[in-house]
């Protein structure tokens, strides 16, 4: 019985171990190393799901590339629009300055919050007073 004793609390003990080392973490939003180019955490191909104060709740897919103005990158299809959106990138932050997309202005912001996830929210001025207030999530 002596000898058992030992061998349950390492056998225990192991168990714990390897569980604990099992748990799910939360992606930490990524940093840009000196050097790099802060657009590329952004690239990719990304499920969005937006909420609009004028058309209520949609999921489409986005894509994010570079535009050929180091500057910015582009979003094909958000909105809906055929015509690329353009955005500011700092660190994990975004910016979608005012700009005028198939006739509407559009502007906005938003924060890469882990590798697949980023949080939006912009304006689009319709004409007149119609405005239409999005928020989005995006998940790769």
């Amino acid at each position: 019985m002596k000898k058992l004793i030992p061998f349950i609390f390492a056998s225990g003990l192991f168990g714990i171990l390897l569980f604990s080392g099992c748990a799910k973490e939360e992606e930490p939003a990524p940093e840009t190393p000196a050097g790099t180019d802060a657009r590329a955490a952004f690239h990719g191909h990304w499920a969005i799901a937006e909420n609009s104060s004028m058309n209520g709740a949609a999921t489409y897919n986005v894509d994010i590339t570079d535009s050929s103005n180091a500057s910015f990158i582009q979003f094909a299809y958000l909105y809906g629009y055929h015509t690329k959106v353009r955005a500011t990138v700092s660190g994990s932050s975004l910016t979608i300055p005012s700009q005028v997309v198939e006739g509407n202005s559009v502007s906005g912001s938003g924060t890469l919050t882990n590798a697949n996830q980023i949080n939006m929210s912009y304006l689009v001025w319709l004409g007149g007073s119609n405005y239409d207030t999005v928020s989005a999530v995006l998940t790769k």
